[in-house]
Formats: structure tokens, sequence, C-alpha cells
């Protein structure tokens, strides 16, 4: 196929707009000359891009002063994915990456075409993916799965956005931090306090103190807030998971940038069910893909987004939905405790800790009475510390110990673990290629191992942790059958 020049109508038209606006803050005259110097630049450099697909190899060259020359094998090719900013959709022009899977920070690995029109992103999509299309020596099931499956797997709702305000709540104070003009706010936001709570200036009492800090708190919490829902609803609007005719898995969403990502259903390794604490409050859960070919941390795309994110934050029934159509056969049910000897070990790292930060506070006294110039803190105030530290590290242990479990069915195994961020990773007993079998002298003492299945994905190892050493072999040596037999003595 002939090298096509990239269009270059978009970097003209954007520019141009910058141009108008520069007319107004600088002379008229050095408006008009950097902004035909932009449009100029941009039209140059576009009109020197360009591209070719090949049966082989997919090449770029682009530059103007310094060419570039960036040519990809067709079959390391992992990722097409698509986007489109705000102000290209009324263009029709598309943003293409094309990723081998590797380093998301190696530019050699990556091959990005900024812009082609909407049809050209959709028909290099399709083309270079193409490989990925299901073979005849497939599984049956498997292609029998695919056929019954509805293309359309699951799309946005308007009542999930109100999850994706609780999983966003605990960071919302956050937000305000990393927005620009937040200096701007808070001082107009402490000087509004100060003039309700200070109507005549006089000196400030413990009362309005109190109140000027309620006040400023308050009000981040809500920008934060807002802040929160605006990014969650503009990176989820219009969200949609389809299985495509050419063996893949597609996500597109977006309310304002577009933005589209293909999983090869080959390359699936299995699916992560993701219940952050504030979510389990809520009865809610998100689903995100066990995948090679996405990076080693699943890339960024279109935002905060990780490429590797099937759904938005949904209900618990609807995410396990989500993931039993994305990884056919995945049922998720009561999983296999493990040991009380795995609670015995969270209590006491959790009554160290305690110990510890309480007698941190006891340091602190002796140093503050050590030295007049400092002021002395109270020596109960090391109780206090133990007292309401002590069940709040028994809660988080129990729950640490809660969030364990796995299990085995006739084509999954299944993987629980975490307490603030707890996820069940659902894997494919063929997916797995090795086992990892860690022992402390601690665990080793209490008859404990951590049992790590290895895959080509993800981080690489998914652990049962904590699991009975015998209970844990047994499940690696069942999951995948002559896998660990070398290396297993029978009693």
């Amino acid at each position: 196929m002939a090298l096509i020049g990239l269009p270059a109508l978009a970097a003209a038209v954007i520019l141009a707009l910058v141009g108008l606006l520069l007319w107004a803050v600088l002379t008229p005259l050095a408006a008009a000359l950097l902004s035909v110097a932009l449009v100029g630049t941009a039209v140059l450099r576009y009109r020197r891009t360009h591209y070719r697909v090949t049966g082989e190899r997919m090449e770029m060259r682009s530059g103007l002063l310094s060419r570039t020359h960036l040519s990809l094998p067709r079959e390391r090719i992992r990722s097409v994915d698509l986007a489109t900013p705000v102000w290209a959709r009324p263009l029709g022009l598309c943003q293409v990456t094309v990723g081998t899977g590797q380093s998301s920070h190696s530019h050699s690995d990556e091959l990005k075409l900024a812009y082609v029109s909407a049809a050209d992103g959709d028909r290099l999509r399709r083309d270079l993916l193409a490989r990925a299309a299901p073979s005849p020596q497939a599984p049956t099931a498997q292609r029998q799965a695919r056929r019954n499956a509805s293309p359309v797997l699951a799309e946005m709702r308007p009542a999930w956005f109100g999850y994706g305000f609780a999983a966003q709540g605990p960071a919302a104070v956050a937000y305000p931090m990393v927005v620009g003009g937040t200096a701007s706010f808070s001082e107009l936001l402490f000087q509004w306090a100060l003039r309700l709570y200070l109507p005549t200036g006089q000196a400030p009492g413990i009362g309005a103190v109190v109140a000027i800090v309620l006040t400023l708190a308050a009000g981040s919490v809500v920008v934060g807030a807002v802040v929160a829902m605006v990014l969650h609803i503009e990176a989820w609007s219009n969200y949609r998971l389809t299985r495509e005719p050419d063996g893949t898995l597609r996500v597109t969403r977006g309310l304002l940038n577009l933005s589209s990502v293909s999983i090869e259903e080959r390359r699936l390794r299995g699916v992560r069910l993701c219940t952050p604490l504030p979510l389990r409050w809520f009865g809610a859960a998100t689903v995100a893909a066990i995948a090679s070919g996405l990076g080693q941390e699943g890339g960024k795309n279109s935002g905060l987004v990780p490429k590797r994110s099937l759904s938005p934050d949904v209900p618990r029934e609807e995410a396990e939905r989500i993931a039993g159509r994305a990884l056919p056969g995945a049922a998720f049910g009561t999983l296999t405790a493990h040991p009380s000897a795995a609670l015995r070990r969270r209590l006491v790292r959790a009554g160290v800790a305690v110990v510890g930060l309480a007698g941190a506070t006891v340091a602190l006294v002796l140093l503050t009475s050590a030295h007049s110039r400092l002021p002395e803190v109270p020596l109960w105030s090391a109780a206090v510390v133990f007292v309401l530290s002590a069940p709040i590290a028994a809660l988080y242990a129990w729950g640490s110990y809660r969030g364990l479990g796995h299990g085995l069915s006739e084509r999954h195994l299944y993987l629980r673990r975490g307490m603030l961020a707890r996820s069940t990773a659902v894997l494919n007993r063929d997916a797995v290629i090795g086992w990892t079998i860690r022992r402390s002298p601690l665990q080793r003492r209490a008859g404990l191992a951590t049992i790590g299945a290895t895959i080509a994905a993800d981080e690489g190892v998914c652990h049962a942790v904590d699991a009975a050493t015998g209970q844990g072999l047994a499940l690696a040596e069942e999951a995948v059958p002559g896998l660990l037999t070398p290396f297993l003595e029978r009693d």
C-alpha cells in the first residue's frame, strides 16, 4: 500500500483559533505573524508525516528537521486504540495508537498516528487486529460461547454514576489541590469565612477559628466532590463493552473525549473483580482484564482510566455478570477460607503496630518533658492512642483475613486477597505457566505458605496468601496437573 499523507486540516483550524485569541492579547502584527508561523509549521509537519501498512509491517515517517522512521512487525502488534479529543470530533478525526504490549515508556514499541479520519482509524483497527480472529483449532466450547454471546456485553446506565462518586469520595479532598487556581479559590473561601464569622474585625476566638477551619474543609470537600463527579462522568459516559467479530473485546467510552480500547481475547488470561473499601460499603465493584499485551501497568488511555478496565463502578451483581460475559464460564461463588493461623498472623501484626504507636507517643512525652521550650504532652495521651488504635487495628486485621480465599472450577482458578483494595483474580487454568511457593520462617512455624500462580500477563504472578501448606500445594497440583508433580513429596 502506498504512503498516505495525514490530514493537516485539524492543525490549521485549531491553530487559527489560537491565533484569534492571540490577536486580542498581542499587537495585531505580532499575533498575525505568530499565527502564520504556528499554522505553517503544523501544516508542514502533518504533510511530512506518512504511514503505510503492508502484510508484514506497519511503518511511519514523520518530522521536519529531524526525520523519524518507526516500523513495527505486524505479528508483534498487540493493541490498536483510538482516541478522539473534543476538538477533533467536528472534524471527523481521531488518534490511533498502535502498541506491542511492551513498556509504555518505550517510544520504539508504540506508534501514534495523529490524526487520521475516523473511518481510516476504524479500518486500521480492524486490519491490524485481524490476526487475533479465532482460529479453526480453537476449543469448540469457546467458539460456541462466542457465537451464543450477545455482541453488546454491557452498556452504561445513569444510576451507575453514583457508584463512581462513592469510589472517588476518599480522594475528593485532594482534587482541589491538583486543579489549577486552587490557591485563589482557597483565598476567596478564607476571606468569605472571615467576613462571615468576624464581621467587625475583632480578634478571633476559639469558636471562630474552629468555624473557619470547618468551612475551609467543607468547601474543599464540596469542590473535590464536584470535580471527581465531573471527571467520572466525562470518562465513562457512553460506555459500551462489545465482543467484536475479529475476536477482541472493545471498550468505548467518553462524553467529550472519546476513547476506544481493544483487547484480544486470545491474550485474555482472566479477569479481576475489584472491590475497594468504599465500593464494598455500597455493594459495588469494577472489572478489569488480565491480559498480555497491555504493558506492565496496563497503560493509560485518555486520562486516568487504565486500559485494562472493562467496566466502570457498577453494582456487584452486574460486575459479576460482566466478568462472566467477558470470560465465559467465570462464576463467583463461595471461596475456600484460609486457616485461622492466617488470622493470628494479622492480629499479631496489628498488636505490634499498636504497641509501636503507643511507644512513639511515650517517647514524645519524655522528649517534651525534658525540653522546657517544647509544649508538654501529657502521659495519658499514650493511653488514649492505645485505646483508640487497638480496635481499628483489630478490625483491619479481621478484614484482611476475611479478604483471603481461593477456589477452583472446571476451567478457572480463583484467588482473592486485600483489605482496602480487595480483588478477586479469575484465571484460565491453562494460562498458568508456573508456580512460586514462598514460606518465611514465621509462615513455616504456622504451617502456612504463599502460593503464586505465574501467568504471562498483568504483574506476572497472582497470589494465594497465607494458605495452609498442604492445601495450597493441593490447589496448585489440581489446577494444573503435572506441573508441580516433580517437586512434591507425598505422605
